[in-house]
């Protein structure tokens, strides 16, 4: 299989302590530093709104942004939204925070999403998110977490895709058609997998523990009980299920099956909504990613 896979040439070895970072991530682009500002704000729920506001302006274009998914269709607003002191105002703060780091994640992917067969990564991702809000929801969670940690549980297969685009549609063209096993074969291309890459970026980035766990462990722990682990992991296979899995695989399971350890009430509603979830993702889709940038 490594003969198929054309593996990108490791990086140099004797690299200084403070790039100890895996190889595979070396020539990764930075993520907007605003949206790790926000991303620390994450465990504070009084945020101050001048103090989002100050922090955005920080970034015209991330800013314009976040007024263009303001105003689109997704939001359906009566009157057009001129700043983010405004956006805040009528969103609240917790939507324009989830708006901004969003908007930051599909910048940060910008390298790969107008590939079609690649961006069905990013699309993975946002179902994910809104998913996971979703379920957050249901069971009592703070939704804003819930959502952001959903959002960045495939960070680190974002993170290879942005540094070696064709090598990992490459892997993905392999293990769709052989039925390999996605981790095993990005382990053999590129020495780590996307959990574990994942994993270090987060611990760089100084996300919450919590997040960083889910992160890591989304494709192997157990659904079961009222945490935030249990969530994304209902949520990454719920994704699969309805019609965002990244390989197009065949469902594992049912979202029934998936859901039937997680705490809630009105059990047989959440489940038909999230079964007839597609469409509400796809219209999020078409408003949060942008319609233009670089050819993969």
């Amino acid at each position: 299989m490594s003969t198929v896979l054309n593996a990108p040439p490791t990086a140099d070895e004797g690299a200084a302590p403070k790039e100890r970072r895996p190889w595979a991530l070396k020539s990764l682009p930075p993520f907007p530093a605003v949206a790790l500002q926000l991303l620390s704000l994450l465990d504070d729920s009084e945020v101050p709104m001048k103090k989002i506001v100050e922090l955005l302006r920080i970034d015209p274009a991330l800013s314009a942004e976040i007024l263009r998914v303001s105003n689109s269709a997704l939001y359906g607003l009566s009157r057009r939204i001129d700043n983010v002191s405004h956006a805040i105002v009528v969103l609240g703060t917790d939507v324009v925070k989830r708006l901004a780091l969003t908007v930051a994640l599909a910048r940060f992917s910008h390298s790969f999403l107008r590939n079609q067969s690649l961006r069905v990564c990013w699309d993975h991702s946002v179902a994910c998110a809104l998913i996971a809000e979703k379920l957050a929801e249901a069971m009592g969670q703070p939704e804003d977490r819930a959502y952001t940690s959903g959002l960045l549980h495939d960070v680190g297969r974002l993170a290879l895709l942005a540094c070696y685009p064709v090598e990992y549609g490459n892997l993905m063209a392999v293990a769709r058609e052989n039925d390999f096993d996605e981790l095993e074969c990005e382990q053999q291309l590129f020495d780590i997998d996307h959990c574990a890459a994942g994993e270090w970026l987060g611990r760089e980035w100084n996300l919450p523990p919590e997040f960083v766990e889910a992160i890591a462990h989304h494709h192997t722990a157990e659904v079961k009980g009222n945490s935030l682990l249990s969530t994304v992991t209902a949520a990454n296979s719920i994704a699969d299920t309805i019609g965002f899995n990244v390989l197009d695989m065949p469902p594992k399971a049912s979202v029934t099956e998936i859901v039937a350890g997680l705490p809630f009430d009105d059990r047989e509603d959440v489940i038909e909504e999230l079964e007839n979830f597609e469409e509400k993702i796809r219209s999020a889709l078409g408003a949060v990613t942008p319609s233009a940038g670089p050819k993969s």
